[in-house]
């Protein structure tokens, strides 16, 4: 009975742990955003300081073009991949840039989901959740009703 006090706190503390971490995870900011304040539309950032090391090659260009941008906004391609794309926006004049995974394109098909699920893992990931949480409801009943005595 011990060891499996033991267990279920452990697995309080890494439940717990899990909880408190897991919004690290969850921002799609670019890594050469040394500065940057939030803006009303989602995720979207105005650029206050730049690292330049950590820019690709295309990014690079375009910075040592036109200087930093005004704003830098994210979305994900609407593909299969659902590859991280950042926009660079430009105020004066007006011009966007846009980047997957680094590389400049003329054009993309944007998604304003963060999720990197595409439709189909999504209703995979529902219909797993389901049936997990049925069998752990199951089990639990068993457990109290017949094997807890």
């Amino acid at each position: 009975m011990l060891s499996f006090l033991k267990f279920r706190t452990f697995l309080v503390y890494l439940t717990l742990t899990a909880l408190v971490f897991s919004p690290l995870g969850c921002s799609y900011k670019p890594s050469y955003l040394q500065k940057s304040e939030s803006t009303k539309v989602s995720e979207r950032w105005r650029v206050l300081k730049l690292d330049p090391s950590k820019l690709s090659a295309d990014e690079k260009g375009v910075y040592d073009r036109m200087g930093p941008p005004g704003y830098v906004r994210f979305f994900r391609n609407l593909t299969v991949d659902r590859e991280k794309v950042y926009e660079w926006v430009y105020e004066d004049p007006v011009q966007l840039f846009t980047f997957i995974n680094g590389k400049k394109v003329d054009y993309a098909v944007l998604d304003e989901d963060p999720s990197s699920l595409n439709p189909a893992e999504k209703k995979v990931l529902l219909w797993t959740g389901i049936i997990v949480g049925s069998v752990a409801v199951v089990a639990g009943g068993i457990y109290y009703l017949l094997i807890k005595d």
